[in-house]
């Protein structure tokens, strides 16, 4: 054990290589489920920030998600391509942090009581979000998304670790290519979506499955034994500004946030947005973008204007523009609605939007 300030040059105590992790209550939650958490000491800061950062920005799209859908920003952030590219970095970020740090735990072997026990808790937290957004929303839940793919990987990823990085890395190519090239009307089976190789992509909020996405994984393991071989270095590295610091203790952390936070935006907006003045520019455009979205599969561009334009100012200002599902809605509301999708459905693309029909 060293009793002085590190130099360039000394040997790291073995402890810093690790294990898969210690008990949660002293080393934080990470969601890489190999953390390299043996001991305060041992726990890589750029790691931990690099983490961090994934779980901040994953924080800011959802916030930004929710808003889209209470419809209080004008953009449709689900379908808009920047903030697709920005979803699938973080995506990415924590999934290849899964290769390294599995690559980091097991240097000195797996401690398989520990592994097992940090895989149930991701277990337990991918089933309160799959029941969760199910709850909240049957027709798009979390089948298969983030966490479970980090459990997923964590075990197929077992085999990898010992193979040499040449043959891991035609691997990950292999994983990330093929849904390119091949897909199959085998995998539409509901049993079977979670490989990612279907004709037609699932319905979820979240949907990360095997192909492509274990192939990061599999690069991540690449990326991870080049952390090892620099780790004395690496780990010498202590930032000390407040940004890091707070970084670094959301990434320890980032279990934890990933799960509460989602519940906790929702609520907050569930609470605030009643309160707020309706904003009809921004409705319309939120409102416009999906609705031109489903109409533009079967019907040409200047008929989806005028159909979408009819049903936004029939159901503005009325208690159906709130509701997203037909579940929601009373008989008399489904058939005020009914009547107003039939009338918009005829509306040559000449005539003006029709004035709302008022409420029963």
């Amino acid at each position: 054990m060293l009793l002085r300030p590190p130099k360039r040059g000394d040997k790291m105590p073995p402890a810093l290589w690790g294990g898969i992790g210690r008990p949660l209550e002293k080393s934080g939650v990470s969601l890489a489920i190999a953390s390299v958490d043996e001991g305060r000491g041992s726990r890589l800061a750029a790691i931990d920030i690099a983490r961090g950062l994934a779980i901040v920005a994953m924080v800011v799209y959802h916030t930004a998600f929710d808003l889209s859908s209470f419809r209080l920003i004008a953009t449709d952030v689900p379908s808009d391509l920047g903030w697709k590219v920005f979803a699938r970095l973080i995506a990415g970020t924590f999934l290849f942090l899964v290769g390294v740090n599995l690559v980091l735990a097991t240097a000195r072997g797996i401690r398989w009581p520990a592994y097992l026990r940090r895989l149930a808790l991701i277990v337990g937290a991918a089933a309160l979000v799959t029941l969760g957004t199910w709850w909240f929303d049957p027709g798009s839940f979390v089948f298969f998304g983030i966490l479970h793919a980090i459990v997923a990987a964590s075990v197929l990823a077992l085999p990898f670790l010992r193979l040499p990085s040449v043959v891991v890395a035609a691997a990950a190519a292999f994983f990330l290519a093929l849904p390119w090239y091949f897909n199959a009307s085998l995998f539409d089976a509901p049993a079977l979506l979670w490989v990612g190789l279907s004709t037609v992509p699932p319905v979820s909020v979240d949907y990360v499955p095997i192909f492509p996405w274990f192939g990061v994984v599999l690069a991540g393991i690449v990326g991870g034994r080049f952390v090892a071989e620099y780790r004395g270095r690496i780990a010498l590295w202590r930032p000390g500004g407040v940004p890091a610091r707070w970084l670094s203790f959301a990434g320890r952390w980032s279990l934890l946030i990933y799960v509460v936070h989602q519940p906790l935006i929702v609520g907050a907006l569930s609470v605030a947005v009643p309160l707020l003045p309706a904003n009809e520019t921004v409705a319309r455009s939120n409102f416009m973008g999906e609705c031109r979205s489903a109409c533009l599969a079967d019907r040409d561009a200047p008929t989806c204007e005028a159909f979408c334009g009819c049903m936004f100012d029939g159901l503005w200002g009325t208690e159906l523009f709130a509701m997203s599902t037909f579940e929601e809605m009373s008989p008399v509301q489904r058939e005020t609605f009914d009547v107003l999708f039939a009338g918009c459905s005829v509306l040559p693309e000449s005539l003006a939007p029709v004035t709302p029909i008022p409420e029963n």
